[in-house]
């Protein structure tokens, strides 16, 4: 997508005009006489003008987007128009984080990812920020790494890497790796179906002991299992089910 487009998209997020926009800029920058006006902001998203290094920094921390995402043509291309703009409200709450994380893995340090199970909106973040050999590093603690918890984490973020080379690899690990898959399930279950992490753990060992709820648990997991930013939940979802195929229809009215 144009970088044009993306501005104009996000800045409608925030619910700004131009002039808004503009006005944020000049705080960000700290120099309200040099900072771009109204006019320049909807020459940058017509595609009139491309932004300049220093304003596209600007515009990535007053858009709430992740440090140069906004012109990380490689992410870019992996992202799709919704995807990047739910990237960018995940940004608010996750982004330091993600940021941590991201740095712990190009530097190839699974420390900070064998601590503790790591969320969701934090995964997707850190995935959007890595590369080729971040991802690499991911691979070999999601095969090899020596706790559970280093390798259910590597494979969360694996999987919402664009890419069906990383979906094969995490599919592989969650139906070999027992504690990674029971990591995961319990995971997707607890988001998914809005349980806590005791319940949604009972949920993913023993599927069966909840047929009395079969039916709004499919209704979950069938929608879980076209999560296009998850390889990992939907892997999950398609088990969960199978399991619960034969109870569906069998709920209590």
């Amino acid at each position: 997508m144009p970088i044009g487009q993306l501005i104009r998209d996000l800045r409608i997020l925030k619910q700004w005009t131009q002039a808004q926009l503009a006005e944020q800029l000049a705080i960000c920058a700290g120099d309200p006489t040099g900072a771009p006006g109204r006019d320049a902001v909807k020459r940058w998203e017509t595609g009139k003008v491309i932004p300049g290094r220093h304003w596209i920094g600007h515009l990535s921390r007053v858009l709430g987007v992740p440090d140069g995402q906004l012109v990380a043509e490689a992410t870019l291309d992996r992202v799709n128009r919704r995807g990047f703009l739910g990237l960018s409200a995940l940004a608010l709450s996750h982004g330091a984080l993600a940021s941590e994380l991201a740095a712990s893995i190009a530097g190839r340090d699974p420390g900070p990812l064998a601590q503790v199970q790591t969320t969701h909106g934090a995964d997707i973040v850190t995935a959007s920020l890595a590369d080729k050999a971040s991802a690499a590093n991911l691979r070999r603690w999601m095969l090899d790494g020596d706790a559970s918890v280093l390798r259910v984490n590597a494979a969360g973020i694996l999987a919402k890497v664009p890419g069906q080379g990383q979906a094969d690899d995490v599919a592989r690990v969650l139906a070999h790796d027992q504690e990674v898959r029971h990591l995961y399930m319990t995971a997707v279950t607890s988001r998914v179906c809005a349980v806590d992490w005791t319940t949604a753990g009972r949920i993913a060992s023993q599927p069966a002991a909840y047929g009395h709820r079969a039916d709004f648990l499919a209704t979950r997991f069938a929608k879980e299992a076209l999560n296009p930013r998850d390889s990992g939940a939907r892997w999950c979802s398609s088990v969960m089910l199978r399991e619960l195929s034969p109870m569906i229809g069998r709920s209590p009215a």
